[in-house]
């Protein structure tokens, strides 16, 4: 496991070098597998050679007159020491034994003096030795081995009866050397082929690599913004192949964003005539709803006024009567003005956040300076206040200065404080308010209630625009679900970071980090 996880975090090698290194080492296979093959085949024919001048030896030993004359008469046993005279001045050892098989005489030579290994005592002659085809007289049969590092062959002189038998053989040493010499030769010229392969092998791995590196080179001008650009066509199939795709897929997303773009331009722009609109005729709106709240007003202290003067009030009695059945419908009026002006203010506030949504989307950046998130909350302390009612707010601030838009922090206070209110009991409802330093000139707040809490299902539309949880909708539903989504942009605007932690029943925290 720790191995699989180390090779995993080192870096990938490059096409090129996979490839070179994979040529590198079939070149160097197939050089081994030669060198092999040439090894084995330079010894077959070393061992070849001497076993046919062995049996070139022993056919010029026989062929001596004297010697050929003895054993035509079966006298083999008699000319064992001439034999061996004759075959030890070539060099070579030799054993002679009789057709008893008991040795009847054997020299070592002074270039081997290696005694040599009993070809008859040696059990596997039978399955190594190796017949020698090569004409001999006197019904000679030959069998050479290479056992025990040493080339023996064993001849059986005549047939019925057995006259003898002859051993000789040299020590492998003796050509080794002309092996060894060849493998040598053969390891620096398989050096040489390494190198040249080095020289040759980079070039030609490099040529079909060519293409794919433009294709990386404009890929990584794409990727660095010139969306324009289009990878180059070229190079075998698979990269012409390659390129085209990609390019038909650039083209798409190309359309698809710039159809994406105009959407979001128009939806831009539709948000922000939308509420230029909506607010002149609101504002008209309640206008006149106050003047006509301030005349009922103004009717209701009118009639007291009456009232109060007694004599005044019998003696326009008449007049009073006229006046009571209008007040009665000026009542419902009133309720429904005061249902009208709640209903605007709402639509206001909803135009208001629009806007500044619009302005967020529309690429408004921040002005940053030091500021001091504790002393920014105690300057909204006052408007908490009067917000909460007869809800009791709770405050822990720590000096925490951070680098932020004030005017754009003080919303985010003030969008999480009037959620928080929104969402508590009226009477019951506890709200605490956190501010705290943390590293590297950083600030956190924490708003957190005891409400109705998030289900962590909806927790994670939680900053979508207009989304509002079902518990809470229940609880107020005047919320327009847009202050959570107004908070988030702005935080992300800072490179800043906002979590929610909700349980169903216990309550919300909202933790912004700045």
């Amino acid at each position: 496991m720790w191995t699989f996880s180390r090779a995993r975090k080192q870096a990938p090698a490059t096409l090129l070098s996979e490839l070179y290194s994979r040529y590198m080492v079939i070149v160097i296979l197939l050089i081994v597998l030669l060198g092999l093959a040439q090894f084995q085949s330079i010894h077959e024919g070393l061992y070849t050679t001497g076993a046919n001048s062995l049996n070139f030896a022993i056919n010029d030993a026989l062929s001596e007159p004297f010697v050929g004359q003895q054993v035509q008469e079966g006298k083999f046993v008699s000319l064992a020491p001439r034999l061996i005279n004759l075959l030890a001045i070539r060099g070579i050892n030799v054993r002679i034994l009789g057709p008893d098989r008991k040795v009847l005489g054997e020299r070592t030579s002074k270039y081997d003096p290696t005694r040599l290994v009993s070809f008859i005592s040696n059990q596997e002659f039978s399955s190594k030795s190796k017949a020698i085809s090569i004409p001999l007289k006197y019904n000679v049969k030959t069998y050479t081995t290479e056992s025990n590092n040493q080339v023996v062959l064993f001849a059986r002189i005549g047939a019925n009866p057995i006259q003898g038998y002859i051993e000789i053989g040299y020590d492998q040493s003796l050509y080794n050397s002309v092996l060894y010499q060849q493998v040598l030769n053969f390891l620096l010229i398989s050096i040489v082929v390494i190198l040249l392969a080095v020289a040759l092998i980079i070039p030609v791995v490099r040529a079909p690599l060519l293409p794919l590196h433009h294709l990386i080179n404009t890929a990584m001008r794409i990727k660095s913004g010139a969306f324009q650009e289009r990878l180059p066509v070229m190079g075998p199939k698979e990269t012409v192949r390659l390129a085209e795709v990609i390019n038909d897929t650039l083209d798409e997303l190309d359309k698809a964003l710039m159809r994406e773009q105009n959407a979001t331009v128009r939806m831009k722009q539709f948000v922000s005539d939308a509420s230029h609109e909506l607010r002149t005729p609101l504002t008209a709106v309640r206008g006149f709803t106050d003047v006509l709240l301030r005349r009922i007003e103004y009717y209701y202290r009118t009639f007291a006024v009456f009232q109060e003067s007694d004599d005044e009030f019998d003696e326009r009695e008449e007049e009073m009567q006229g006046i009571m059945l209008p007040l009665e419908q000026f009542e419902d009026t009133r309720q429904a003005l005061v249902a009208m002006q709640r209903e605007t203010a709402r639509l206001e506030g909803l135009v208001k956040d629009l806007l500044q949504l619009a302005r967020l989307d529309g690429g408004l950046r921040p002005q940053l300076e030091m500021i001091d998130l504790a002393k920014l909350v105690e300057e909204l302390r006052p408007q908490f206040e009067m917000l909460a009612e007869k809800r009791r707010i709770s405050y822990e601030l720590l000096p925490a200065t951070t680098s932020a838009d004030p005017s754009m922090v003080k919303q985010i206070i003030y969008n999480l404080m009037a959620n928080a209110i929104q969402y508590t009991d009226k009477t019951n409802g506890q709200i605490m308010v956190t501010v705290l330093p943390l590293p590297d000139q950083k600030a956190r707040l924490s708003v957190k209630d005891n409400g109705p809490g998030i289900s962590e299902e909806q927790m994670a539309k939680i900053f979508d625009r207009f989304f509002r949880a079902s518990v809470a909708r229940e609880r107020a539903p005047g919320g327009a679900g847009l202050g959570l989504s107004i908070v988030a942009e702005i935080v992300r605007l800072h490179d800043g970071d906002i979590k929610v932690f909700s349980k169903v029943g216990q309550g919300t925290e909202m933790r912004v980090d700045l």
